[in-house]
C-alpha cells in the first residue's frame, strides 16, 4: 500500500514538472517570436566575430548545469510565484529605450532578464534557487563589450612601449603603430585581446561556480579572471614584436603570429585554473528545501501562463504599432536641387556615395563654380524620418564608403559653417585605384548637428516623445589631386557656407 501511495506521488511530480516545463517552452517560443530580431542580430554577430563564438557553447553548457541538478530537483515540486512578473515593466520601459535608440545590447540584455522573470514566474523561487547559477549564466550570449576595443589597444600598446624602454630598444610610437628599427607593428583591434578576456570571464564565471561556495573566493578569482587576462594579452603582444624584431621577422609573422598568441593565450588560462584549483571549497550534499509552496493548479499555471505572455507581449506590439503607423515627411524639402549664387548644380558623380540604406528621402547633387580645373563638390543628404528597422541612420551596416572599392587613407574632425552656422564635421580621405577623395560628413537629429552616433540616439530619443525623430546624414566630398588637399577642404568649406538653406529644409522635412 505505502509503496502505491509512493508511486502515485512520484507520477504526480513527474506530470506536476512536465506541465511546467511545457508552460515555460511555450513562453520561450513566444518570446523567440517576438524579440527574433535581437536574437537575429546576436547570432549575426556570433557567425561574424570570433570574438564571440564561445556563445554557442552558452546554452549547451546552462542545459548540462542544470541537468547535473536533477537528482536535487527530483526532491522538489514547481510552484507559481506571480509577483516576480511585475518586473517585467521596467524591463519592457528598458527594452523599448533601446529600441528606440537602436542599441542591440540594452535590448538584448532587456530580454535575457525577461527569462529570468519567466523561470522564476513559473517554477517559483525555491526551484528558481537551485537554478539561478544556470540561469544567470544565459547573460553570457549578450554580445557585449566591444566598446572595450579602443582602451584595450592603448593598455596593450602602452604595455609594448614601456618594456621597449626597459629594455633600451629604440622605437617609435603614434596611436597603436609601434615602429622599430627593423619592422613596423600595429596594435589592431584582434590584438587588443576582448576575445581571450571575455572567454576567459564566461568559463571564470562557470569554474567559480563548480570550484567555490565561499564568496570572497569567488569574487578574488573574478577579479582575476579579468586583471590576468589583459596583463596576460600584453605579455602576449610583447612577445610576438620581440620574436619578430631578433628574428628580423622571420618569426611570429603571419599564421605563425596567430598559433604563438593562442598558445600563450591558452596557457595563461590553464595556469589561472590551475591555481585557483589549489583554494577550491568542498560542497555539502545537495538538500530539498524543508518547506516549498503548494503546487499550482493546472487552471493557475494557465492562467500565469497567459498573464506572463501578455506582460513579454506589450512592448514589441507597441513598437510595432509605432512602426508601422503612417509616416508624414514634407517631401518639398528634397524634391529638386538647390540653387545658389555663383554656383551651378549638377548631377552627383558617380564615383563615390554613402553606403547608407532604407532612407525614406534624399538628396544627391554637385556644385561647381565653373572652373573647368577645380572638380565639382558632391553633396548627399539622406533623410530618415523615424527609426526602425532596416530604416535608421545609425546601423551597423551603414558605411561611408563602398569597402570594396575604396580604403581609408586617414581621419581628422574639424568645424565648418553651414551657412552662418557653426557645425561639427569628421573628415575622411579615402582612395581606390583611380581615385582620391576628402569627405566631410556629420548627421543631424532634433535640429542639432553632431558626428557622435550615440547623440544621434540621444536626440532620437528625445524627439520620439515629442512626435518628430527624423535624423539625416550630411556628405560632402570632392576629389584629392596630388598634393592639394588644403585646396580640396577649401572648396568643401566653400561650398558648405553657400548653404545656408540646409538647417531649414531639414526642419521642413521633419516628419510629423
Amino acid at each position: 500500500m505505502a509503496e502505491a501511495v509512493m508511486i502515485d506521488a512520484q507520477s504526480g511530480a513527474k506530470a506536476l514538472w512536465v506541465r511546467h516545463i511545457a508552460a515555460f517552452a511555450m513562453l520561450i517560443a513566444l518570446v523567440a517570436f517576438l524579440f527574433w530580431p535581437n536574437i537575429s542580430a546576436a547570432l549575426t554577430v556570433y557567425w561574424v566575430s570570433p570574438t564571440y563564438s564561445h556563445c554557442y557553447l552558452i546554452i549547451p553548457i546552462s542545459a548540462w548545469l542544470v541537468w547535473s541538478k536533477r537528482e536535487q530537483l527530483r526532491l522538489m515540486r514547481p510552484s507559481i510565484y506571480l509577483p516576480a512578473l511585475i518586473l517585467i515593466i521596467p524591463l519592457a520601459v528598458g527594452w523599448f529605450l533601446g529600441h528606440l535608440m537602436a542599441i542591440n545590447e540594452v535590448q538584448q540584455f532587456a530580454v535575457m532578464a525577461m527569462v529570468q522573470v519567466l523561470i522564476l514566474t513559473l517554477f517559483g523561487w525555491p526551484v528558481y534557487r537551485v537554478l539561478m547559477f544556470p540561469a544567470l549564466f544565459l547573460f553570457f550570449l549578450v554580445p557585449t563589450g566591444e566598446y572595450l576595443v579602443p582602451p584595450l589597444q592603448r593598455f596593450t600598446t602602452h604595455f609594448i612601449t614601456t618594456f621597449l624602454s626597459l629594455m633600451g630598444i629604440p622605437y617609435y610610437a603614434e596611436g597603436t603603430i609601434i615602429e622599430l628599427a627593423n619592422g613596423r607593428y600595429q596594435v589592431e583591434e584582434a590584438c587588443a585581446g576582448l576575445r581571450f578576456l571575455i572567454a576567459t570571464i564566461a568559463l571564470g564565471a562557470l569554474y567559480a561556480h563548480l570550484t567555490y561556495r565561499k564568496w570572497p573566493k569567488i569574487v578574488l578569482f573574478m577579479a582575476a579572471c579579468f586583471v590576468v587576462p589583459v596583463i596576460g594579452n600584453g605579455f602576449r603582444a610583447l612577445g610576438i614584436v620581440l620574436l619578430a624584431h631578433y628574428s628580423d621577422n622571420r618569426i611570429a609573422v603571419g599564421f605563425d603570429h596567430l598559433v604563438y598568441g593562442w598558445g600563450f593565450s591558452v596557457a595563461i588560462m590553464l595556469l589561472l585554473f590551475f591555481i585557483g584549483a589549489k583554494y577550491r571549497d568542498e560542497f555539502p550534499p545537495a538538500k530539498a528545501p524543508e518547506t516549498a509552496p503548494p503546487p499550482a493548479s493546472a487552471g493557475a499555471l494557465l492562467a500565469a501562463m497567459v498573464i506572463a505572455a501578455v506582460a513579454v507581449s506589450a512592448a514589441p506590439a507597441y513598437a510595432t504599432w509605432r512602426e508601422t503607423r503612417p509616416l508624414s515627411i514634407d517631401a518639398s524639402a528634397f524634391s529638386s536641387p538647390p540653387h545658389y549664387a555663383g554656383w551651378e548644380t549638377a548631377q552627383a558623380s558617380e564615383y563615390w556615395a554613402p553606403s547608407f540604406l532604407g532612407q525614406d528621402a534624399k538628396l544627391a547633387y554637385s556644385l561647381s563654380r565653373g572652373s573647368l580645373t577645380r572638380p565639382p563638390v558632391d553633396v548627399f543628404v539622406y533623410y530618415y524620418g523615424r527609426a526602425r528597422g532596416g530604416h535608421s541612420l545609425i546601423e551597423s551596416t551603414n558605411r561611408m564608403w563602398d569597402e570594396q572599392r575604396w580604403n581609408a587613407v586617414s581621419s581628422a574632425r574639424l568645424t565648418a559653417h553651414v551657412g552662418k552656422a557653426d557645425v561639427p564635421f569628421s573628415e575622411l580621405e579615402i582612395a581606390s585605384p583611380m581615385q582620391r577623395r576628402l569627405v566631410w560628413w556629420t548627421y543631424w537629429a532634433r535640429g542639432k548637428f553632431t558626428t557622435s552616433g550615440l547623440d544621434v540616439k540621444i536626440e532620437r530619443l528625445k524627439a520620439s516623445f515629442e512626435g518628430k525623430d527624423g535624423s539625416a546624414l550630411v556628405a560632402v566630398s570632392v576629389p584629392v589631386e596630388s598634393g592639394t588637399e588644403e585646396q580640396a577642404r577649401e572648396q568643401l568649406a566653400e561650398a558648405l557656407a553657400a548653404m545656408d538653406d540646409l538647417p531649414a529644409r531639414l526642419e521642413r522635412a521633419q516628419a510629423r
